[in-house]
């Protein structure tokens, strides 16, 4: 019985993806105030120790099951890069797009881990280190790039410039739960981002 009971055990890519999840499944019905990794363990059949394993604290896990499920800014922006021929207003669509689509498939559990980070400071490091710093960074690169074409002017290639449209985004899916259609994202792009990078005239 004890070896079969080890056959059926996930393992791998198998034991983690369960474990992913479980988190959504979690953070969904519970929220992340109610969210323990007891019950992630118990939700994956898994033991809680498997889970430390992998993942240190509860924020660690919370966060990487997140950029498995959707990718992380990596993953967007290698796609974008791949075109060379894209301009700065079609990279800077495609991912707003690409964010309303992430935000559209898992709108509750980001709300739920927003807003704990508001009062969490270790989860709002945790965001910021794995899926804000590098999403800044490679808005920042994007803008380097457009400033390259002469799409962008320089001193708007910066951290400050990065945050407006994923800030908008965010602001208006997660914060106050409300729908953003590609059209929307074009009229963001068009009319508040753009003019704010375009180069002198």
């Amino acid at each position: 019985m004890t070896a079969l009971i080890a056959r059926q055990r996930k393992r791998g890519a198998e034991l983690e993806d369960a474990i992913h999840d479980a988190v959504f499944a979690e953070l969904s019905d519970v929220g992340y105030a109610g969210f323990t990794v007891e019950a992630v363990a118990a939700r994956a059949k898994t033991g809680k120790a498997s889970i430390y394993r992998r993942w240190g604290t509860k924020q660690d896990l919370v966060v990487d099951a997140f950029l498995a499920r959707f990718g992380g800014p990596d993953e967007i922006f290698d796609e974008l890069r791949s075109d060379s021929s894209a301009t700065t207003r079609g990279l800077l669509v495609r991912l707003a797009t690409r964010i309303c689509e992430v935000s559209d498939a898992a709108g509750e559990v980001m709300r739920a881990v927003a807003c704990e980070a508001t009062r969490d400071p270790d989860l709002a490091s945790a965001v910021d280190q794995k899926v804000h710093g590098p999403k800044r960074a490679a808005f920042v690169e994007l803008l380097r790039r457009g400033v390259e074409r002469g799409e962008v002017r320089p001193d708007a290639a910066c951290a400050l410039y990065a945050d407006i449209l994923p800030a908008m985004l965010t602001y208006r899916m997660v914060l106050n739960n409300q729908p953003v259609t590609e059209r929307d994202a074009v009229e963001i792009v068009d009319h508040v981002v753009l003019p704010l990078i375009a180069p002198a005239s």
